[in-house]
């Protein structure tokens, strides 16, 4: 299931006159780092431990990097291709070009593999307030509850009934809380 916040923005965003419609924007739930990563798949019954598969994972990484920096596209079946550009100035004669000056930074693009190609048909969505509104309704929540204890409140476990995701179905209730 996928989390997604809803705004109003330009259709054309470099244009701020243009018609405005409401979008859709994925909203992460947490972030995962290269361990995280390593066990979920040390987890799937994957007969090398998350140490190792960490280190297959950075020397991969590091190998990509050399290769990338070689020339060449690197290619990783269902996964897609890893591929450099470049950014920067024109110049309006060959003869005046210099990559040094010219070529202001060196980006790595990935190319979607087959298997990455569209997953709408494989989830589900899951509608959740936007940051601001979360932050908006933590922030509501805490004064409520200072408001609660001001007022001499026994702490009977009555809350204010509002949680601090919101906008989930039931099976998500909270609604995708997103860590600060």
């Amino acid at each position: 299931m996928i989390d997604y916040s809803l705004s109003l923005r330009p259709v054309n965003p470099g244009n701020t006159e243009s018609e405005k419609k409401v979008f859709a924007s994925a909203q992460a739930r947490e972030i995962l780092d290269i361990e995280d990563l390593a066990d979920h798949i040390q987890e799937h019954g994957s007969p090398y431990t998350a140490d190792i598969i960490v280190g297959v994972a950075r020397k991969l990484v590091s190998c990509i990097r050399e290769q990338l920096l070689a020339g060449n596209k690197v290619g990783l079946g269902r996964m897609g291709s890893f591929y450099v550009t470049f950014s920067g100035e024109g110049v309006d004669n060959a003869d005046d070009f210099n990559p040094q000056t010219h070529i202001e930074s060196v980006n790595v693009r990935w190319e979607r593999g087959r298997y990455f190609e569209n997953l709408k048909d494989d989830t589900t969505f899951n509608l959740v307030f936007t940051r601001k509104e979360q932050a908006e309704q933590k922030k509501a929540m805490k004064a409520a509850l200072n408001e609660e204890m001001a007022n001499g409140a026994t702490g009977s476990g009555e809350g204010t009934g509002e949680g601090t995701g919101g906008g989930g179905s039931n099976d998500n209730p909270g609604g995708g809380d997103v860590t600060e």
